[in-house]
Order: C-alpha cells, then structure tokens, then sequence
C-alpha cells in the first residue's frame, strides 16, 4: 500500500470517530482520546474517542495503532499511558508481567511512531534485594513547576516483599507481591533520573495516576490498593484518594480518602468481591467536573464516574468502552494534531 493509499485507508478510520468530537469538546477544540489494551496487551495500543464523555467509540477500525515491540520476553502494551505536549505525543506501556524496564515511544500524529525504546529506571548496581521483580503501569505527566515529565510506575523489590511488615497483597511476608510506587523524572527522554520511591503508605498499591487540582492549588492521585479484599487491615481491589501540594520536593499525600470504587466502596458493578476488584484508573478535569474511569477486569469491564468536587460521585453505569477493553487512559489533544492524516484527499 503506498503512501497515499495508506492516508486515505486511514481517513475511512478515523473519519467517523475523530471528525465529529470537535462539537462536544471544550472551547479549545480539543479531542478527548482514551488508550487501552485486550488479551494482555499482545496486539498493540488501542485508542477510542468520545464526543459525549459517556459513550467511548474505536478509532482505527478496531485496530491497535502501535504494535508491541518483538522484545524478547518483553512484547507487551499494557497500561499504556499518552501525554500530548508541545506538538508529541509520548507514550510510556508496561512491557511484561516481570523485569526491569518499561517501554517508551513518541508520535507527531499517533499514527508514526519513533523506535520504541526500554527504559532501566533503577541503577544496575543497586543491591539485589533492592532490583525490581516488577515494573507496572508507568503513568507519563508533565510538571509545570519543574518544567520536566515525570513517571510513576509500580515495583515490588525481595526487600518490601521479605520484611514482614504484612503490606502485601495477601498480608503475609514473602508473598508474590508488594508493590510500592516509584518515580522517574526526564527532561529530553533520552536520559532519567534513577528510580525514586514516592508513595508510600505501608500498603501495597498500583496503578497511580496524577493531575493538577488547579482550584485547590494541590495535585490529586488516584491508586490502588491491591491488597486482597478480605483482609482486616487496609483490605483492598480497591482506589484511593490522595493529595499533595504542587511542589513535588515536599509531598505530604495528606489526607488518604477512600476507597472511592471497587470492593467496600459505593461504586461497583457487580456486588460479588473479585468481581467488583477496581483497578486501572484514569482521571481526567474536564469543562468544570471530573472524570474518572477504571477497569473490573473480572466483572463489569471499564467503568465511569464524574464529580464536580472530588468528594460526591455519580457512577455512570451506562457509559459504553470498546469490546474487551483494559485499563484505559484519558487524555486531550488538539484536533489538528491527530486529524492531519485524513484531512487531504488523496491525490
């Protein structure tokens, strides 16, 4: 297929999603997008866009728009996460259940992407009990304080697992996993800065997602307790709420509030506890409110809720995501910058 053939194939796809979200979105004229995976994330990125906030459509004919990379042993994009800013798209994935990396490509368009690259976080001559078994949903955002991107991600070292302090998923030491979440900051993504614990509250949790509460002055994080449900202490499969003023050297994630969704939480699909497990969250400030979504993997699959104030949810069970789709993340671009590729006729 030739180039021009290629761009006119493309506009058939993307036409009846894209072309038609300028008229619901925000004054800006920008496009809300969401990633997402199935089957473990063999098939590549997937995208899907809304014009309603409620109802997420496909783009691409169903189809992923980045493939995995044949890493050995690391051939997965799950979790993928996109961030639109000054003219690219830069997308970070977890790669695989186990190792030490995490995968990193960029677009103009979300259609040609750069050579996907791993990124090593953690220094190779950390002790061993101090390398990661893991590294899970790496989250991409930018920090207008400190002008550079950062990423949060999950790990669990033989360290946090062995030393008996019950935080692990099943509240026993050694256990398969307790996660913590770390940090990596990046200005050019070329070089990063040595992986950082950043959360922290003796609780194993995953999947954090962060974003500026401008009315409040404040960042606000959404996690996961991945403990088990069952448990007496901090029992979990469920999201959490935390704060922290907008200077990052100063982080104080005070006060935790929660669970908000998932298992011992008003919002859930199903009332049977692994299948109500949240997991996967998204947040997203958008024309005054708040939109949060999350995946029951072994339940009712994606889910969403809004909130004006972060404090009262609307569970909105109607809301409509892709067949089989996984842990979905929202985002904003500009129009012109994903609807290039349909916006000529082919010659």
């Amino acid at each position: 297929m030739n180039r021009y053939a290629r761009r006119k194939w493309l506009c058939l796809a993307v036409l009846g999603g894209l072309a038609v979200a300028a008229g619901a979105q925000s004054n800006n004229d920008e496009v809300l997008l969401l990633t997402y995976f199935r089957d473990n994330g063999k098939d590549g990125v997937h995208l899907a866009t809304s014009t309603d906030r409620v109802h997420f459509a496909p783009l691409n004919d169903d189809k992923a728009v980045f493939a995995p990379p044949a890493w050995p042993g690391q051939n997965l994009t799950r979790d993928a996460s996109i961030l639109f800013r000054d003219g690219t798209f830069r997308m970070v994935w977890t790669s695989g259940w186990k190792g030490r990396i995490f995968g990193y490509a960029d677009s103009a368009d979300l259609v040609h992407w750069s050579a996907p690259r791993q990124i090593k976080p953690f220094p190779v001559n950390l002790p061993a009990d101090d390398q990661p078994d893991n590294i899970w949903a790496p989250e991409i955002h930018f920090d207008p304080l400190k002008q550079d991107y950062f990423i949060l991600f999950a790990s669990t070292t033989p360290r946090e697992r062995n030393d008996a302090d019950n935080s692990n998923n099943n509240g026993k030491k050694g256990s398969q996993y307790d996660n913590r979440i770390y940090i990596t900051r990046t200005k050019d993504f070329r070089t990063f800065t040595d992986a950082k614990l950043f959360f922290d509250r003796d609780f194993a949790s995953i999947d954090a997602v962060m974003r500026r509460d401008e009315e409040h002055r404040r960042w606000v994080m959404v996690i996961k307790c991945s403990r088990d449900e069952n448990l007496k202490v901090m029992p979990g499969r469920n999201l959490w709420l935390a704060f922290t003023g907008l200077d990052m050297d100063q982080l104080d994630f005070s006060p935790l509030e929660g669970p908000i969704a998932g298992n011992h939480s008003p919002m859930f699909s199903s009332p049977e506890p692994r299948k109500a497990m949240a997991e996967g969250p998204s947040l997203l400030r958008l024309d005054g409110r708040w939109l949060l979504v999350w995946d029951e993997p072994a339940g009712g699959g994606m889910q969403l809720a809004t909130s004006p104030d972060l404090k009262t949810w609307t569970h909105n069970k109607s809301a409509t995501f892709p067949r089989a789709a996984q842990h979905g993340t929202l985002f904003l671009a500009p129009r012109s910058a994903v609807g290039w590729f349909y916006a000529k006729e082919t010659p």
